[in-house]
């Protein structure tokens, strides 16, 4: 397939730029939601339902239908979304939804200025730092991954682990966010004991909340850092399996928080990880989701980490990276998965094979 000249992929994508602004709008003022439930509206009647101004409303419908986000019909004037948009745009349920990607693309773009002084600089932007609309929008993107992937397809693909699961074992969700992972795990998994650490208060809090309306007692948060799981009296606790779903790449000190990951394994603990699509060879990531990480790592993944002191190594690491960071926290396994997944890379260590010292005592449960 021939490759565009370069003028027509910057206007591909400064108009993609725009058009992220503008679906961002859409979003905030309840613009796709409201057309979703009128069916089919003119710019008048969409406007009308919004409390919106209608010249702006109307030139917002142009460019999402540009944009292929909207449908219009000519003859009656009229605008629409079609189940696949709908889907897409509105239903956070489904799982073909990707409308927190708007939420999180544009105030990372509006991070630019900041950006300008770390390149010059050093250091970075901490995530404490960054807009409050990140963590909701990191959990919105997210959320058909935890909703209809996790359960359903990616943990499946470890042999014999969703029997451990039923039956009953330990587990330990690090990096979890507002907990909508550990909660797919606690709803799956009723007899199970799902634990979510996450190095956010705010995050956490919002976990604990979402657990206690699910009515899941089997489920609950901490927010420390997997290195403090170390620190318990008499000793760490123990986990059959630690999940960690796309988190390593961010974080300050990854190796450390590996050995710490494989130190709460029993013998026949395993380690289910998972990092980006895409490769630590930049001619690699010629395709739309290796231009989307590695564009992104500056504004939010390398930032996040250096704004910390860490190590900064971007969004995208790749098989090799991965592995080389397993075998240099002490894992002498390392496994990638045949799991099919378009955004997705993932990874099995196993306990057995894990020399970082630790406990190797049987799991609680």
């Amino acid at each position: 397939m021939p490759t565009k000249p370069i003028a027509e992929r910057v206007a591909d994508d400064v108009g993609g730029a725009f058009t992220v602004g503008l679906a961002y709008i859409g979003q905030k003022l309840g613009l796709f939601a409201a057309l979703a439930a009128l069916g089919r509206a003119t710019s008048a009647g969409l406007a009308q339902r919004t409390g919106l101004q209608e010249r702006y409303v109307r030139e917002w419908c142009s460019g999402m239908v540009a944009a292929e986000y909207v449908e219009h019909d000519p003859a009656a004037g009229t605008y629409f979304l079609t189940p696949e948009q709908t889907a897409a745009l509105v239903d956070e349920t489904a799982r073909t939804f990707v409308a927190g990607a708007f939420q999180f693309a544009l105030p990372s773009l509006l991070l630019t200025p900041r950006l300008l002084e770390v390149f010059k600089q050093g250091g970075g932007i901490p995530f404490a730092e960054l807009s409050p609309e990140i963590p909701d929008a990191i959990d919105r993107m997210h959320r058909p991954w935890f909703d209809h992937l996790l359960v359903q397809e990616w943990l499946p693909g470890v042999p014999g682990l969703v029997e451990r699961l039923e039956r009953g074992i330990a587990v330990l969700d690090v990096g979890c966010g507002l907990g909508r992972s550990t909660i797919a795990l606690g709803r799956a998994y009723p007899a199970s004991a799902i634990r979510g650490i996450d190095l956010h208060e705010p995050s956490i809090e919002k976990a604990r909340a979402a657990a206690r309306e699910a009515g899941l007692s089997n489920v609950r948060f901490q927010a420390l850092p997997i290195e403090q799981m170390m620190a318990g009296d008499p000793g760490p606790e123990v986990f059959d399996l630690v999940v960690a779903i796309d988190c390593v790449h961010d974080m300050v000190a990854p190796v450390q928080a590996l050995r710490a990951m494989g130190a709460l394994l029993p013998e026949s603990g395993l380690l289910f990880w998972s990092e980006p699509t895409g490769s630590r060879e930049p001619l690699e990531n010629r395709n739309p989701q290796g231009k989307l990480r590695a564009n992104l790592s500056p504004f939010h993944c390398l930032t996040v980490s250096l704004g910390a002191g860490g190590a900064g190594l971007g969004t995208i690491i790749g098989e090799a990276g991965a592995r080389e960071l397993a075998q240099e926290a002490g894992f002498g396994s390392f496994e990638k998965l045949a799991i099919d997944s378009a955004t997705q890379q993932f990874f099995l260590l196993t306990a057995a094979a894990f020399e970082g010292g630790g406990p190797r005592n049987p799991p609680t449960r």
